[in-house]
């Protein structure tokens, strides 16, 4: 039993990382229905950029990872507007072709920038693990996400929800004409919601540095995994994100328990082929209707 609990913190934690980098790219695809396939590289960027300035610039966390988030929305938005808006005027449909491509020049172009090496994220709490019972333990850096993570909902929702950009966010993703219509600066919408997927993806990757081996190839997997976290529970869809990232982080950490460790990056494309299989619009998604 107590094995089983270890699995379920643990899986939380994972789930916790999951559930940010989904929602990164939920706000895209909900708010502008682009599917930004180089986020997880967007990820890389944040905590390459965290551990350069947190490790080897030796300045306060809290300055790296300002800093971090900063510049990894830069980069997003020069890419949002020098490549994807220009694409995206032409077709939809090259643009998803540019963000698989964009993704394998990022990952390059890192490798220019930091190097093809693996680096060492210091545990910014301490790496020993807190008892909760003889038998159960979590190491700080877990509660540190999970604590992020529910800042990071929280904060999203509450934006969503109250604030006026949040709701002009809301009317671009249910009719964009008709919200430009009513004066909602379209371009202007955009620019915001790439700004929050970036500064998502930055503060995930600072904050799971130290779980990682931080390298510029570190943000393919993970990235890979939190698009099928963000599928499961219904794309574009914020709650569904948050349900498919703990359903996944649970299934891997239990998965990797008592089945095998080997077979850990097979169990999300298992739970993708199930739930699309059972519900193929996700979790909490909603069928589409298309008039012929």
């Amino acid at each position: 039993m107590n094995i089983f609990i270890q699995c379920v913190i643990n899986g939380v934690a994972l789930g916790a990382v999951y559930t940010i980098m989904a929602l990164s790219y939920t706000i895209l695809f909900g708010t502008l229905k682009i599917a930004n396939f180089a986020q997880g590289d967007i990820y890389m960027i944040g905590m390459l950029l965290g551990f350069t300035f947190y490790v080897t610039a030796s300045m306060p966390f809290v300055v790296a990872l300002i800093l971090a988030v900063i510049i990894t929305a830069a980069v997003l938005l020069l890419i949002e507007r020098a490549i994807y808006r220009p694409i995206l005027k032409v077709s939809s449909m090259y643009l998803f072709i540019a963000t698989i491509g964009m993704a394998t020049f990022l990952r390059n172009a890192a490798q220019l920038v930091f190097g093809s090496e693996s680096y060492s994220f210091p545990h910014l709490f301490g790496s020993d693990p807190i008892q909760i019972t003889e038998s159960l333990s979590i190491i700080p850096q877990n509660i540190v996400i999970i604590v992020v993570c529910v800042i990071l909902v929280v904060a999203l929702f509450l934006f969503m929800r109250k604030t006026k950009t949040g709701l002009a966010m809301s009317a671009v993703s249910m009719n964009p004409f008709a919200a430009s219509l009513m004066g909602v600066n379209y371009s202007q919408i955009t620019t915001i919601t790439y700004t929050i997927a970036a500064a998502m993806a930055a503060i995930a990757g600072v904050f799971t540095g130290p779980l990682y081996n931080v390298s510029t190839t570190v943000g393919a997997t993970l990235g890979l995994k939190a698009l099928i976290a963000a599928v499961m529970g219904g794309f574009g869809n914020s709650a569904g994100a948050i349900v498919g990232g703990m359903i996944l982080g649970l299934v891997e950490a239990l998965g990797s328990t008592y089945i095998s460790s080997a077979y850990k990056d097979a169990f999300a494309f298992i739970m993708l082929l199930i739930i699309l299989f059972l519900r193929p619009q996700g979790i909490l998604g909603r069928k589409s209707v298309s008039k012929v």
